[in-house]
């Protein structure tokens, strides 16, 4: 850590005196205490009051050269008042100014409090600006300053000419002179996150199991603290050191060695026969890493690893033949929810993402539609409804042509979640679902109804073409159903009179309603523009929620 492996200053206690003409360095170590339970207070029968403690020591035989609280007036001070004498280096009449021991007293204060002085005699204090101006100024002084450090040991600096201006001029130090002590002349604290210790083990994040010695073997210095480790010239915590590894000559990083899938930092070797992950900032071998017969050891993106080759599913390690649907990848033992690529019959060669529920209601299902948020806008034309928008990861609606081709493989049933305004979780199960091609403007197919959701909502939808508000299907003369329910959906060949207010919509003084769901309507609007479900629970016209998912029957 460069120059922090010098001895270092870390200070326990730090005490400034003043002794006047004092020339001679005294060398004893200054045991600076608190002392308030044995103070001594002493009066002097004097027309003049002492000007510091040299003159009190030295005047009063009553004193027994005794350190203790006496009173003093400077010249030029307006009153007496009450200074701390050091008698314990040895030497005539030190006036102590200031005193730290324990942190008891708190020393971040404004400019009045260190004009006028703070704490405590006995214990920790500034005796005031004002006061060590008039002091300082009224001879020649030395200013001594003692240090003790966390280990107990003392030292101390000398300047032999100390002395501070007055107030206009912002006290400052007008005189020093020559410097003198024991200590180091440019003395340094410990940086931040280190400590002053007399051990000499310390660990690296490269070598976090290795304890280094310091060549020197100093006793005393500036070290990590426990739970941080050197990095470069610092200490950081172990949680941020990750782990070394050899082969890289670097400690893994996260955001560079995320392999595929993987949720661990890790390294995967050259032919792809061990990865190594850093678990708990710890290196873990797999040895028995290897790539499936459906895989190729390759670098992405600066990342090597066993990647699935083209239509296969998996981590690499285990890659999957082409599924039809998730049922078909969660068969194989993959029950984690997530993004997957399927391939349906006519999509053999491409494929297409959707998400797949494999934790839920027994795993396996394909995710058609979801609800989730207002962040996506769901009154969109008639090729985006066939061709599906947004991501499969997040609210969406994943495209006719995709469902028309995944319904038809096989005999699907339908599973429709819905959640209300207050959280509440209701569904419509239907036993089979499909629906047709373009030609056949994706009419809707569905089998029997069971659920929890109230009324069968989708059953005047049974049998309908899908419709969108550029391209009007719901074969009724004078009203384009998807306009004004503000959606895209199986809207009836029909129009009737509706009393409730959650689905009706005013037309030529009349009321009506051209259907009894609208799972693609205006996100959380009360009202026939809305998400809506006839007769739900509670009569909640605002839906929060709602899912459409498939899978095969049986």
């Amino acid at each position: 850590m460069g120059n922090q492996r010098r001895e270092l200053f870390c200070v326990n206690f730090f005490t400034l005196l003043i002794g006047w003409n004092v020339l001679a360095l005294i060398t004893a170590s200054a045991d600076v205490t608190d002392r308030s339970s044995s103070l001594s207070y002493f009066l002097f029968q004097s027309t003049e009051n002492p000007k510091d403690c040299q003159e009190i020591l030295n005047t009063c035989s009553n004193t027994q050269n005794a350190s203790g609280v006496y009173k003093i007036k400077p010249a030029g001070f307006p009153e007496p008042f009450e200074v701390y004498c050091d008698k314990d280096l040895r030497s005539d009449g030190w006036t102590v100014i200031q005193r730290r021991t324990n942190g008891f007293i708190n020393f971040n204060r404004n400019w009045d409090d260190y004009k006028h002085g703070f704490g405590f005699l006995g214990s920790e204090f500034w005796l005031g600006n004002e006061k060590i101006a008039h002091l300082t100024n009224q001879k020649k002084y030395q200013l001594r300053m003692d240090f003790t450090n966390a280990t107990g040991h003392s030292y101390h600096v000398t300047y032999d000419d100390f002395r501070i201006v007055d107030e206009w001029s912002q006290y400052s130090i007008q005189s020093l002179g020559e410097e003198g002590g024991n200590a180091d002349p440019d003395p340094e604290w410990c940086p931040s996150n280190t400590r002053f210790s007399n051990s000499t083990c310390e660990r690296r994040c490269t070598e976090p199991n290795t304890c280094i010695t310091s060549g020197s073997m100093e006793s005393e210095r500036c070290i990590c603290p426990d739970g941080y480790m050197i990095q470069g010239e610092d200490c950081i915590p172990e949680s941020q050191c990750g782990c070394f590894l050899q082969e890289k000559g670097r400690v893994l990083n996260i955001r560079q060695c995320i392999i595929e899938t993987f949720d661990d930092e890790s390294f995967v070797n050259s032919d792809c026969t061990y990865r190594v992950n850093c678990i708990d900032n710890r290196l873990s071998y797999e040895d028995d890493y290897r790539c499936s017969d459906n895989a190729t050891c390759q670098e992405r993106d600066g990342v090597r690893g066993c990647i699935c080759n083209h239509r296969f599913e998996g981590d690499g390690v285990t890659c999957i033949e082409p599924a039809k649907d998730c049922y078909e990848i969660y068969k194989t033992g993959i029950h984690v929810d997530g993004v997957y690529t399927i391939y349906p019959s006519g999509w053999e060669d491409s494929g297409f993402q959707v998400y797949c529920e494999m934790s839920t209601d027994g795993g396996g299902w394909t995710v058609l539609q979801r609800r989730r948020s207002g962040s996506v806008n769901f009154y969109r034309g008639w090729n985006e409804y066939k061709d599906g928008f947004e991501s499969p990861s997040s609210d969406h609606w994943l495209g006719n042509d995709k469902i028309h081709d995944l319904s038809v493989q096989r005999s699907y049933q339908l599973k429709v979640d819905l959640t209300d305004s207050a959280g509440s979780q209701y569904y419509a199960l239907y036993s089979t679902f499909s629906i047709g091609d373009e030609r056949d403007k994706y009419t809707l197919s569905l089998g029997s109804y069971s659920g929890n959701a109230g009324y069968n909502s989708m059953n005047w939808n049974n049998g309908d073409p899908f419709s969108t508000h550029d391209r009007d299907n719901d074969g009724t003369n004078f009203v384009n159903c998807a306009e004004k329910h503000r959606g895209a959906w199986w809207y009836p060949h029909r129009n009737y009179y509706s009393y409730n207010y959650c689905i009706y919509f005013s037309q030529s003084g009349h009321y009506y309603s051209c259907t009894d769901s609208n799972l693609n309507g205006d996100y959380q609007y009360s009202g026939s523009r809305g998400i809506f479900w006839y007769n739900l629970p509670g009569n909640d016209c605002r839906l929060k929620g709602t899912k459409m998912r498939i899978r095969p029957v049986g």
